[in-house]
């Protein structure tokens, strides 16, 4: 008899070098198309946020439709009412901010001569600076292109409009969507995909609630301290430091230094109870709120979020910055379910065996999800 032939498996360097073009070519995929997989990422996103309160009112036997159009109304109203009542002092407070900019700059000017008056280096460079001529160049260039920009509104616009149909489609059938991304999976991990894409809805749940909630609760937070301190602008100081909440680590840095550089230009000391304002509210909510609403669901170190932000932000821009904690939070939820039970069987079963009861309510979200 003869005996079968020999399976012929690939050298480590041919796997290696098919797999860095693999990775290469996805790259490369993802540039190419990163505007429409951003527009994807977002109305998932918004999506998998409306689904839960979407599927709660149709086990309450209201149409999955009507749930969908009151659900997407309320969101609307809200929004409108989130413009009126903090868009007008926003667009006062911005423009008397960009008016103002050159009488903010000659007081920074001052107080940073009289701090750097032994070091005539430093005065040297910051006499170099002329602000006030920069930003009047900037504004009659937005002002010259103002054509750009009603296309640009223009097209927000029909973008938004697209976003809600799409949203919508997702909501109102999302069981083909599931099933396709499901059956990429073979049949026999079948019931392992839909977990683990229940345990991913969970995370990423978490973190759009989780969001939202720190957004508001630091804007306001900042917006009254600030105007408690007498920093004008407050308001669209607290706007800003609550937007840049979704940019992880580097957005509350961002959001402080506005508002310390227009107190410096008016009292020194102003400028820093305000630095002193936003490292409280950074206390409270590193030791308080994050652990409260983020950390016990998606169950992140510091360092992988740091990591995360560094490798997305580097790659996909500050969009890529703001979905860098989901982004890790998925890869650890695949590497714990996926990767770690095949590498570690053993030490996986053990570590099961011994999950602390705390875990248990995320697990049957879970379950109930799939």
């Amino acid at each position: 008899m003869q005996s079968p032939p020999e399976q012929r498996r690939l050298s480590p360097a041919a796997a290696v070098v098919i797999l860095v073009f693999v990775l290469l070519l996805i790259s490369r995929t993802v540039r190419l198309l990163w505007v429409p997989i951003q527009f994807f990422i977002i109305a998932s996103l918004v999506a998998l946020a409306l689904s839960h309160p979407v599927n709660w009112l149709q086990r309450r036997r209201v149409p999955r439709l009507v749930a969908i159009i009151v659900l997407l109304a309320l969101v609307l109203a809200a929004i409108g009412a989130f413009a009126g009542v903090f868009l007008p002092p926003l667009t006062r407070q911005a423009a008397d901010l960009v008016d103002n900019l050159p009488t903010y700059w000659q007081g920074i000017s001052a107080r940073l001569q009289d701090i750097t008056r032994h070091y005539p280096w430093i005065q040297e460079r910051i006499s170099e600076l002329d602000v006030s001529r920069e930003t009047t160049r900037r504004l009659q260039d937005i002002v010259s292109a103002g054509w750009q920009f009603a296309v640009g509104v223009a097209g927000a616009v029909m973008l938004a409009l697209l976003l809600i149909i799409t949203v919508v489609f997702m909501l109102a059938n999302p069981r083909p969507l599931i099933n396709g991304l499901v059956g990429v999976v073979p049949e026999p991990w079948d019931a392992q995909a839909r977990r683990i894409g229940a345990l991913l809805a969970v995370r990423l749940r978490a973190w759009i609630r989780g969001l939202i909630v720190l957004g508001a609760v630091i804007g306001v937070a900042v917006g009254i301290g600030l105007w408690a301190l007498g920093v004008r602008y407050a308001v669209l100081f607290g706007v800003l430091a609550g937007v840049l909440e979704m940019v992880p680590t580097v957005g509350p840095v961002l959001s402080a230094i506005p508002p310390i550089l227009v107190a410096l230009a008016g009292e020194p000391i102003r400028a820093l109870w305000v630095l002193l304002l936003f490292i409280g509210v950074q206390q409270v909510e590193n030791t308080l709120l994050v652990p409260l609403v983020m950390r016990r669901q998606l169950q992140l170190h510091p360092v992988s979020t740091i990591l995360g932000f560094i490798a997305l932000g580097t790659l996909f821009g500050v969009f890529g910055a703001i979905i860098a904690v989901p982004t890790v939070a998925c890869l650890k939820v695949l590497y714990d379910e996926v990767y770690y039970p095949w590498a570690h069987p053993a030490a996986a079963a053990k570590a099961a065996a011994a999950a602390p009861p705390e875990e248990a309510p995320a697990a049957q979200e879970a379950d109930a999800e799939s």
